[in-house]
C-alpha cells in the first residue's frame, strides 16, 4: 500500500480535498495529473473520505498498488499496443508504407480517445483516506 500524510482542506460529499507536500518522487509519478500544486512546496488533490475525516485533520491517504500498476498499464501500454496493431493491420490490408502509418495514428488515435473518455468517467480507484491520525 502506498502512503502519505496530508491535511484535510474541504470536503464535497464523499470525496476530501487534501493538502500534501509535494516530495522528490513527485516528478517523475505517473499520477501527477490528478495533483493541483496549490503553493510552494504543497499540492492538492480529491481523494475519497472513507474515514470521515473532517477539514483540518491530519491523515493518511493510501493507493493500493495493484491500482498504480492498473492505472500506469492503461496510460502507457495500451497506446503502444494500440499504435502496433493498427500499424500491422494497415501493412496487412494494403501493404505499403504509407497504410502502415495511416494505421499506426488510428490506432493510437482511438488508443487516445478511449483514455480520453475513461478519465470523464467517474474513477473509483483513486486515492482514499485510510485513517485520520
Amino acid at each position: 500500500m502506498l502512503e502519505e500524510t496530508a491535511s484535510v482542506v474541504s470536503l464535497k460529499g464523499d470525496r476530501a480535498t487534501v493538502a500534501l507536500v509535494r516530495s522528490d518522487a513527485c516528478g517523475g509519478c505517473s499520477a501527477k495529473n490528478m495533483c493541483h500544486p496549490s503553493s510552494g512546496d504543497t499540492m492538492q488533490m480529491e481523494v475519497r473520505n472513507l474515514a470521515g475525516a473532517h477539514p483540518g485533520d491530519k491523515v493518511i491517504i493510501s493507493l493500493p498498488p495493484g491500482d498504480l500498476i492498473k492505472a500506469s498499464a492503461t496510460a502507457y501500454l495500451m497506446p503502444a499496443v494500440a499504435a502496433v496493431a493498427g500499424g500491422a493491420v494497415g501493412w496487412s490490408r494494403y501493404g505499403t508504407d504509407g497504410a502502415a502509418i495511416v494505421g499506426t495514428v488510428i490506432g493510437f488515435g482511438l488508443a487516445t480517445l478511449y483514455l480520453f473518455w475513461q478519465g470523464r468517467k467517474k474513477q473509483d480507484s483513486i486515492p482514499f483516506i485510510s485513517r485520520v491520525l
